[in-house]
């Protein structure tokens, strides 16, 4: 939990360190390179992760007969995205080269984590936070020599260190016997529904971002929505953290529901602070003070708010099974926020417009998953 917390905090870091030492357009630049390797990571590793989990902690597969099935999609990857960021380098598209040039070794990091974390949580946490360690690093140094691009390679740079690392230790640690027979259909049948998921959930925040750069506000408009994004992300970082500790109290139950969860003391209070928080800054707002952070801070609380509260009952969904319905709910996320940012951005600034499309999305997603919950 500390090293996962760790990489976080690295993220939010380095967001900031580019915004005071760069500017806003720098980080509008950063912000929307990094949610597309982001994005680009998860598509690629095809929800094998979720799969390689699901085989060791239920079918009781050893990680060494997993491991040639990591090494075999990496390889696939190596010549798939290689030749795809060549023909984008071709085209002038420097973006989508990096992107599709770190597909194999950002997805080979997401695999090599769900062989690490049966071998040990410290590892998995370590491996876990590496990618932003490493980028923090990079945007430090490029900060401080004042250079305000390049954001590209860097990423690229760090997706292949701690792909290079997590692969060599995932290698390195495999147990058990490797000519271990096990059954090829679930690991499939688990990772498309969950490759889905994630991938549409991934697309989120570039979608986001891209739809705000296809805009006419402008760079900074890019960098501040990317910054009020990481608001809303640090809601998500805890759902995330609670997830796992929630699914293994539901899948205990013969009907999931959470009518017999107990909420933890400190999350109901977490809660009301930022609902309070939220309040106030609406009224700032509304009162005219003068700070262009008042409005999205008082939209993107709830907003995040809103993402635990659906988080929370899709883990109930996840553990009946219902992952049809979790897709849906992730497709349907991934159409209205760009298209609600998009009606909203000329009436708002771009950090507000995004924040008032997550509200609507995350309500919306929220409202859906407890009825169907129910």
């Amino acid at each position: 939990m500390a090293w996962q917390a760790l990489g976080s905090a690295a993220t939010l870091a380095a967001a900031l360190w580019v915004s005071w030492r760069l500017g806003l357009a720098a980080q509008g630049e950063f912000g929307l390179a990094k949610s597309w390797f982001d994005a680009g990571a998860v598509i690629a590793s095809l929800g094998l992760p979720q799969g390689l989990l699901h085989l060791q902690y239920r079918l009781n597969v050893p990680t060494a007969a997993l491991w040639p099935v990591v090494r075999r999609m990496v390889l696939v990857l190596a010549l798939v995205g290689g030749l795809a960021a060549a023909l984008a380098w071709q085209l002038g598209h420097p973006l989508a080269a990096a992107v599709l040039a770190s597909l194999p070794l950002a997805g080979g990091h997401l695999m090599a984590r769900s062989l690490l974390l049966a071998q040990g949580v410290v590892a998995y946490g370590v491996v876990t936070a590496l990618p932003a360690l490493l980028v923090l690093g990079g945007v430090l140094a490029l900060g401080l020599a004042g250079l305000a691009q390049g954001f590209a390679p860097l990423l690229l740079l760090a997706s292949a260190l701690a792909g290079g690392a997590s692969l060599a230790l995932a290698a390195q640690r495999r147990r058990g016997d490797a000519a271990a027979a096990w059954p090829r259909a679930p690991l499939w049948r688990t990772s498309a529904q969950s490759g889905l998921q994630a991938a549409l959930s991934g697309l989120l925040g570039a979608a986001l971002l891209s739809v705000v750069a296809a805009s006419a506000t402008g760079g900074q408009a890019v960098g501040a929505a990317s910054l009020g994004l990481h608001v809303y992300q640090l809601f998500a970082v805890a759902a995330g953290y609670l997830a796992p500790l929630l699914f293994d109290h539901l899948a205990r139950q013969g009907r999931p529901s959470l009518a017999l969860m107990p909420v933890p003391r400190a999350l109901r209070w977490a809660a009301a602070g930022a609902g309070l928080l939220s309040v106030v800054a609406l009224l700032l707002a509304a009162t005219g003070v003068a700070s262009a952070w008042l409005l999205p801070l008082g939209l993107m609380l709830p907003a995040g708010l809103a993402a635990v509260v659906a988080r929370a009952f899709a883990t109930v969904l996840q553990a009946r099974g219902d992952y049809a319905e979790l897709s849906g709910q992730a497709l349907g996320r991934l159409l209205l926020a760009p298209g609600a940012a998009w009606l909203a951005l000329p009436h708002l600034p771009a950090a507000s417009a995004v924040a008032l499309a997550l509200l609507l999305t995350e309500a919306a997603t929220a409202w859906r998953a407890a009825h169907c919950a129910r």
